[in-house]
């Protein structure tokens, strides 16, 4: 599997990701909550900005962005608490870990020196957040909430293919550990 993942053109790769989360909203929207077709739709709209923005093709002003995102994170908040309020611990735990892995990431750009000093732990907790994520697909497939394992599938596959090169992220950052 990895050999075929690392062959594969990552633009088209990118494009079906992209429409297959597309499809993961419809699939929301018809067979599930109001809550969870606009979780869906927010991260995908996030994840389609920050494509645009990386190829450096934005739709808007640097500014209308940042607006734009300050908007669907504030969204996200409500749909995190909305799960809360409902009591939907599942779909609380996956925000967290989701939550957990953008924050390493950002740790990872905006504090490079506090990862390199601690290279372990960061290593260590990311592979925690990984499982945690993986682990998520066993709960909803043991619920048989079919649904919920393709999301999270799906996503995890869409970080992986998108966001970063996830063999690469995973792998330890520096030598004598692991």
């Amino acid at each position: 599997m990895l050999k075929f993942l690392r062959s594969q053109s990552y633009p088209g790769f990118k494009i079906v990701i992209v429409v297959l989360l597309a499809v993961n909203v419809g699939l929301y929207a018809v067979y599930d909550t109001l809550t969870s077709t606009v979780d869906a739709m927010t991260w995908l709209a996030l994840l389609i900005m920050f494509e645009l923005e990386t190829l450096g093709k934005p739709l808007f002003s640097a500014k209308t962005l940042h607006v734009i995102r300050n908007i669907l994170i504030v969204v996200i908040i409500g749909v995190f608490a909305s799960y809360v309020h409902s009591s939907e611990w599942l779909d609380v735990a996956n925000s967290l870990l989701w939550f957990a892995l953008i924050a390493l990431l950002e740790l990872e750009i905006r504090k490079p020196d506090a990862v390199a000093s601690h290279p372990k732990i960061y290593w260590l907790t990311t592979l925690l957040v990984f499982s945690g994520l993986l682990a998520m697909v066993g709960a909803w497939a043991w619920q048989a909430a079919w649904l919920d394992v393709y999301d999270a599938v799906l996503w995890i596959a869409a970080f992986a293919a998108i966001e970063v090169d996830i063999f690469k992220f995973l792998q330890p950052k520096a030598k004598g550990y692991c």
